[in-house]
């Protein structure tokens, strides 16, 4: 149900008593995800990130109708990518739509493509750091507690297998977190189906804006979106809820490990080590003999998040050389440096390992690692 034709918005805005049984369960339900996975407090200020597509339609009036049982103070950002001509009339629906709720709202422009070429990164890359960049602003601005998004099942499905395709190994492979804290994201309708959101919408008369972006083939989302996925869902037709089921088990999972890593820590902490190129994180022999091989392996992906060199695009060339890495300590190899995607390596030397910025790579872009280790060095 586009939204170029006919009226958009019903004349009032329903109940929950005024909602069908089944979407008063949808709505509820979502209540519980919110009071409980993600632990949202009352009284919670959230800025809603909204682009007119049917998910972000059906995701602020679901937390407006549940904004009074969860006493939320609600705002909203609509970013125009300036990619689309239809781009000012897509923001210009999400600011009527905030109208209709009640829900102040702000629209934000920026040059996508402009953005793209002076960071030499592609258009979906460029889009997502800016559009997260000025929901920061936002949140900061407005003093909201958290960022509010509408990926749902279909999208969880999607970024699983893009996840899967960059060599993103477990628990990360379960896909995006509900709840983000270093980030303040949510993600209230991860576990909600899209068609039951679109039934929705339907059902109330309240009508979306379509990107037609979202078929273009040539992004790699969109090639997973209609040709992998639905033949794995003929394959499986409880495909997404698998999924879901995935995830929930990679978030117990991750929550396993940042715990035993942090008692680890806590008994042998890392060391902060000044480098010719920056700074750069000494992991002691006494932290890594105590730790299972698969614990190491956490470890070291969170000494390069902690360096900010942590990047999911590389995950295959970095997992490969982690393990080589961790084959060279149980062996006892000295004096042994990898060199890491993300211009960064690691020093293996009496039991420890350092990590920091390569000195035999560009700063900017490193060539892929190897899994076999560079000649010894003093």
């Amino acid at each position: 149900m586009c939204a170029e034709s006919g009226a958009p918005f019903p004349p009032s805005l329903p109940t929950l008593q005024q909602l069908s049984p089944a979407h008063a369960r949808l709505c509820l339900g979502i209540e519980r995800f919110c009071r409980g996975a993600l632990g949202l407090a009352p009284g919670s200020r959230l800025v809603l990130a909204l682009s007119g597509g049917a998910d972000s339609t059906a995701l602020a009036l679901l937390m407006r109708l549940l904004a009074p049982r969860l006493t939320l103070s609600l705002f909203a950002l609509s970013v125009d990518h300036q990619l689309r001509p239809e781009s000012a009339a897509d923001a210009r629906h999400v600011a009527a739509l905030c109208r209709w709720l009640g829900i102040p709202c702000r629209v934000r422009g920026k040059d996508v493509a402009a953005c793209a070429r002076g960071w030499g990164c592609g258009l979906e890359d460029a889009g997502r750091k800016v559009r997260y960049a000025l929901l920061e602003e936002e949140r900061k601005a407005v003093n909201a507690d958290w960022i509010v998004l509408g990926h749902h099942a279909g999208d969880l499905a999607e970024d699983v297998l893009l996840r899967l395709t960059r060599g993103a190994g477990w628990p990360g492979l379960a896909g995006m977190a509900a709840k983000d804290e270093g980030r303040r994201l949510l993600r209230p309708l991860l576990f909600t189906e899209p068609e039951a959101l679109r039934g929705l919408l339907r059902a109330l008369g309240i009508l979306w804006r379509e990107d037609a972006s979202n078929q273009d083939r040539t992004f790699r989302r969109n090639r997973l979106r209609h040709a992998v996925l639905p033949q794995l869902r003929r394959e499986n037709p409880a495909l997404d809820r698998s999924i879901v089921t995935l995830h929930q088990l990679g978030e117990l999972d991750g929550d396993f490990w940042e715990e035993l890593l942090d008692a680890a820590l806590d008994a042998h902490p890392w060391q902060e080590v000044e480098g010719d190129d920056g700074p750069g994180l000494l992991l002691p022999r006494a932290l890594l003999r105590g730790l299972h091989p698969a614990a190491r392996l956490r470890l070291y992906v969170r000494a390069l998040r902690a360096l900010g060199q942590a990047s999911g695009a590389q995950g295959q060339a970095r997992g490969a050389t982690l393990l080589a890495l961790d084959e060279a300590l149980r062996e006892g190899r000295a004096n042994t440096y990898f060199q890491l995607p993300g211009g960064m390596e690691a020093t293996l030397r009496r039991g420890s390992i350092t990590f920091k910025k390569s000195a035999h790579s560009p700063r900017s872009r490193a060539r892929p690692a190897s899994v076999t280790p560079s000649t010894s060095r003093p």
